[in-house]
């Protein structure tokens, strides 16, 4: 699907499907009027009876007079679900927009046309709402096409962030194992992104090490430069993601109800990737460092076990309570590295962590976890507006309490009745550098959605592509 913008008097006639808002609708307001359309935001009414040469008219409600963004994106969305059907051929669509505003509807127009896998398809299936190619080209009418074309821009870099996360997050663990995601993450070169592969037997990173040892494929950091386009000398922000490619539980293994979920245990990872790509795309200015931690958790002779303890990257030693709670392991080493190496300006964490977070939030809310109120009102502030919500939680010192071994100087987890994502925001506290503003992100209840979303169908979600970007800044 192509997009572009016209100037109203560009236009040429058009022989396919033309999409109107109420006010550019004016020649079927009857017919709109007896058929029950009261114009509310996202409302379209699909008229396919009308003069030719148009083969069909979809009018669209705006809801408010002047739309804001987010409700913009939402329309486009809608938008895309009622051209899903088509095959092919050309829509013009007309809302009387500004150049800005067009760029909105575009952006959530093309995020709600992203078309989950089916590669692995050998026989067409009638009922898939994704069986025709919908429109191949779509035309937004706006007076200025110009700035439409300069607002959209971005926006269609950071889609392609988005649709490189939901790929990712989409593919089966046996095509996407640790050594295939570190090859994909390697593709980002022709971006203009420098990619390092660290083996964390030699860094050393032992967490991530010991996490990853059942496995047949090894694992490793691989670590993602964007050196911003103009300001080299600025310390870089850094991002890491949690990407456990398959995650059995280990020793304490998960039940078989929903494992295969748990291919999706490297969203985090994936919505590193697709931020670092949508900065390198638009050329951000700053730099910035995505580090995405891999592995494998599996079950085998060589797996950790419940009751070992691990020096980790930072030196403090780590008692092991579950295997199933690997996830903090690999983000403690990883953020402790990030931290001694880079000296950021400010570290993020992303990561499917905590079952106890789809409990609190459900699934239209990830928990914040920050020790810098600065930092964790931006995030906030910025969820809103790329339609990415946070709710912060504490960071609950009291916590320490439960996290103290007998063995070692942590427990990774522990067995009292306290919620998980507050004991696992606070296990990777220790691990962060003295000094450093850092924000963790949980996304388990957001990762991925059972039914559609304005901006996303039922799938993966590619959760936090939009919020990292809008981080890191122009």
């Amino acid at each position: 699907m192509r997009l572009t913008f016209l100037a109203p008097e560009a236009q040429a006639p058009c022989s396919g499907v033309v999409v109107l808002g109420a006010a550019q609708a004016t020649a079927f307001a009857e017919v709109c009027r007896t058929l029950g359309f009261q114009g509310e935001e996202g409302e379209v009414l699909t008229l396919l009876a009308p003069p030719r040469p148009l083969s069909r008219v979809l009018v669209v409600g705006l809801g408010a007079a002047t739309p804001d963004a987010p409700a913009l994106r939402r329309i486009g969305g809608a938008i895309a679900v009622a051209l899903q059907p088509l095959a092919g051929g050309v829509v013009r669509v007309d809302l009387g927009l500004s150049g800005e505003a067009a760029a909105e509807l575009a952006y959530g127009l093309l995020l709600r046309s992203y078309r989950p896998l089916r590669k692995y398809r050998t026989v067409a299936d009638p009922d898939d709402p994704y069986a025709t190619p919908g429109p191949q080209v779509i035309e937004i009418v706006t007076a200025h096409p110009a700035q439409a074309e300069r607002a959209f821009a971005r926006h269609d870099a950071v889609a392609r962030g988005v649709f490189l996360a939901r790929d990712l997050s989409n593919e089966p663990a046996n095509i996407l194992g640790p050594d295939a995601f570190a090859e994909r993450a390697g593709l980002l070169r022709t971006a203009g992104v420098r990619v390092e592969e660290l083996d964390p037997d030699t860094v050393p990173l032992p967490l991530l090490a010991t996490v990853g040892r059942a496995s047949a494929q090894k694992p490793r950091l691989v670590v993602l430069h964007w050196d911003g386009a103009q300001d080299r000398s600025q310390r870089p922000l850094v991002l890491v993601g949690k990407g456990l490619t398959f995650d059995a539980g280990g020793i304490d293994i998960k039940p078989a109800a929903g494992m295969e979920e748990m291919k999706g245990d490297m969203a985090g990872a994936a919505a590193v990737m697709g931020a670092v790509l949508a900065a390198a795309l638009r050329q951000a200015a700053s730099p910035v460092v995505g580090i995405l931690a891999i592995a494998e958790n599996m079950i085998g002779g060589n797996a950790m076990r419940p009751g070992d303890v691990v020096t980790s990257h930072s030196g403090q030693t780590v008692e092991i309570m579950d295997t199933d709670a690997e996830g903090r392991l690999v983000l403690a080493d990883a953020l402790s590295w990030a931290c001694a190496t880079f000296k950021p300006r400010a570290v993020v964490d992303i990561a499917t962590l905590t079952g106890s977070v789809v409990r609190l939030l459900g699934h239209h809310h990830a928990g914040l976890v920050s020790n810098d109120d600065r930092l964790a009102a931006r995030l906030t502030e910025l969820a809103a507006s790329t339609d990415e919500p946070l709710w912060r939680l504490p960071l609950v010192a009291g916590c320490d309490e439960y996290l103290r071994s007998p063995l070692a100087d942590l427990r990774s987890c522990t067995w009292e009745t306290v919620p998980d994502v507050d004991i696992a925001a606070r296990f990777l506290w220790h691990f962060v550098g003295k000094g450093v503003a850092w924000a963790h992100l949980d996304i388990a209840g957001t990762s991925d959605c059972a039914e559609d979303w304005p901006l996303c169908p039922k799938g993966t979600t590619g959760f936090g592509v939009r919020l990292l970007d809008a981080l890191v800044g122009d």
